[in-house]
């Protein structure tokens, strides 16, 4: 829409916003009388029908027909019909802040109204509220976008989700959806003993993982610090404190890529349970996953990148080793001598030099392995090398007890039995640390004061951490991160609209 179109829609509103108040009417009262939502009146017609109801919403269309005004409202559970007779709906009147027939030109798509009347069925057998008393709630200043094409440009979409849900039901079903997967979560973890904790987002020493951090500085305190890129060694802590079971839900800032599955603002469900190793865990996934699947979406099976995916399958539970030997016929058990792992790299293709056999085994498998895994899998026994915090498998310790869980192909969470030995931790802390690596997120940094709470004990313990982003996605077929999260991190932008309505300098979207 043009600066001028806008800006002459926007005089229009702002004239019949004080139309209104020359009325005696509050275009923006601070209640409403609201006793009923639509969607449970139209799915319980029959329970409602003949009673007398006051809903409240956006108009979302609005017909007007001689002495008739056929009119829907939207709110958070659906939209309902308005069906409005002149010789019936109350006249003006500022004492109740009635808003009459003959007023109703001060009306636009997008206000918000609340209507009194009796639930019934028009000639057309339409679900609708007959309305006798009708109430302005807000007076909206903007247009919505066109009811035909709705919200087009991924941009726009993008920077105004608020339009896109409004417009678009599927759109305003998945984010309540998404709400709904995280209080399932909650309540699976409650009710197997776990214990929510909040965890500081802003910390001292980030750590719990391999991250770029994003730094910040603490004005009261005069000290930079770092936006978390974990809440591991908080929960670690909650463990040594005595509680056997926690979890936090928490916000995760990782200065690094933007892509269809990575965002620098994210959030996972992080635990941590004491007496318990790795293969606790493997069971707890799977349980939750399940649950989420059936509790909040009704069923088991979702669309991932083109594929069926069956939660309700036992998931595959299978060795980073057999995968890789599975898809290139090299054993990386057998593999001694670095310049051997090397070669047998290159001659896959694949351009990494690594730094250790273990390096070379997580290159192969990222390059011929983990897109192929479709269906829930579980692949466990990882190499030391990239497992700092993870105990190393009894059997064979070049391997670590921790697995990640990959569904369509997307790896969607990372879990481990934890080294709650604080010498060997600091032994491989110090051979791996370089503070250069570790500011740009390829070490992880040696965090004393961590060391100094697990000197003290904690017994064994495991965590999982599944990105709340990553199931989402895959519990609502979604294949862009961006279309799971209500507000993506984008560039600023100020509109040419916006700059001259409100007086500031524009910036290209």
């Amino acid at each position: 829409m043009s600066t001028s179109s806008l800006n002459d829609l926007r005089r229009i509103r702002l004239e019949k916003a004080d139309a209104l108040r020359a009325l005696g009417l509050d275009p923006y009262p601070s209640k409403a009388g609201r006793t009923q939502y639509a969607g449970p009146i139209v799915e319980d017609f029959a329970k409602f029908e003949g009673q007398e109801v006051t809903v409240g919403g956006r108009i979302v269309s609005w017909r007007k027909q001689g002495s008739l005004v056929f009119g829907h409202i939207l709110d958070q559970t659906g939209r309902i019909q308005l069906f409005i007779r002149k010789q019936v709906v109350a006249p003006t009147d500022p004492a109740t802040g009635a808003l009459g027939f003959e007023h109703f030109p001060l009306l636009d798509l997008g206000d918000f109204v609340e209507a009194r009347g009796k639930v019934m069925k028009t000639n057309s057998g339409e679900i609708s509220i007959e309305v006798s008393f009708l109430r302005v709630l807000t007076k909206s200043l903007r247009p919505l976008p066109d009811k035909w094409s709705g919200l087009t440009d991924r941009e726009a979409i993008l920077r105004h989700r608020y339009l896109d849900t409004i417009q678009d039901p599927e759109s305003h079903k998945r984010f309540a959806l998404i709400a709904k997967m995280t209080s399932a979560i909650r309540t699976f973890l409650n009710e197997r003993g776990f214990v929510e904790f909040q965890t500081p987002i802003i910390q001292p020493q980030y750590g719990g993982g391999t991250a770029k951090p994003f730094r910040t500085h603490v004005n009261a305190l005069d000290v930079d610090m770092y936006l978390a890129i974990s809440h591991e060694l908080y929960l670690k802590r909650l463990i040594v404190a005595g509680y056997d079971r926690v979890y936090t839900i928490g916000r995760y800032f990782r200065n690094e890529g933007i892509d269809r599955s990575h965002h620098p603002e994210f959030a996972m469900v992080e635990t941590m349970a004491a007496y318990e190793n790795y293969e606790f865990n493997m069971q707890l996934v799977e349980e939750m996953f399940r649950y989420v699947a059936q509790t909040v979406f009704g069923r088991t099976v979702f669309k991932v990148r083109g594929h069926d995916v069956d939660m309700a399958l036992p998931w595959r539970r299978t060795t980073m080793v057999d995968l890789v030997l599975e898809a290139t016929g090299i054993n990386f058990r057998e593999i001694t001598d670095l310049a051997d792992a090397q070669q047998r790299l290159a001659a896959l293709g694949v351009t990494e030099v690594p730094q250790s056999i273990g390096h070379a085994l997580v290159a192969a498998f990222e390059a011929k392995a983990e897109h192929g895994l479709i269906q829930p899998t579980l692949v466990y026994g990882q190499p030391v090398e990239i497992s700092p915090l993870a105990k190393p498998m009894a059997d064979d310790p070049r391997y670590a007890e921790r697995f990640e869980i990959y569904i369509g192909g997307m790896e969607c969470g990372d879990n481990w039995s934890e080294q709650n030995d604080p010498a060997k931790l600091l032994d491989v802390w110090r051979k791996a640390f370089s503070a250069i690596e570790a500011e740009g997120g390829k070490v992880h940094p040696m965090d004393y004061a961590f060391l100094e709470a697990l000197e003290h004990g904690m017994p064994p313990t495991t965590g999982i951490g599944p990105g709340l982003e990553r199931m989402a996605m895959i519990f609502t077929e979604q294949e862009n991160i961006d279309d799971v999260i209500f507000f993506p991190m984008m560039r600023p932008s100020v509109s040419a609209n916006n700059a001259e309505i409100y007086g500031i300098k524009a910036s290209a979207e």
